[in-house]
């Protein structure tokens, strides 16, 4: 099998599926609001940290979401320098809008495979997260 042209039709269903395609809400802030979604409240440089960019780049995305009222920012009073940002309930749900939008197009793809078929792309789907999760524990 020509794993280029497996790589290419995996990188053009994920660009299908992107979250985004009918929302005003940007892949960064996505990432970002599903972060906080999953992990809870963060400091600045923990959610720059676990999303892989500046500390100012988050700032900067932070701030933009507050003003739209889906996070809050509050400084820490035992640290003034650490900014603590939350999941607001409007930015929840936003967050959780997009995310049924994701699951609904994509069970409207699986319709299309017999139940076999989605047994086996669910095992091979398995087996490709765990590389994943170890190749991501290496580094």
């Amino acid at each position: 099998m020509n794993t280029e042209r497996l790589t290419e039709d995996l990188l053009l269903l994920t660009r299908l599926l992107r979250p985004l395609r009918h929302t005003d809400m940007t892949p960064e802030q996505y990432w970002l609001l599903r972060r906080l979604q999953r992990f809870g409240p963060k400091s600045m440089s923990e959610l720059a940290q676990g999303l892989g960019i500046t500390t100012g780049s988050a700032t900067v995305a932070c701030k933009r979401l507050e003003k739209i009222g889906w996070v809050t920012r509050t400084r820490q009073i035992e640290d003034e320098r650490v900014v603590l940002v939350a999941l607001t309930e409007q930015g929840a749900s936003q967050i959780e809008s997009v995310r049924e939008q994701r699951r609904a197009s994509l069970a409207h793809l699986l319709e299309h495979l017999a139940v076999q078929e989605q047994q086996e792309l669910q095992r091979l789907i398995e087996k490709l997260l765990e590389v994943a999760e170890y190749k991501d524990l290496e580094n």
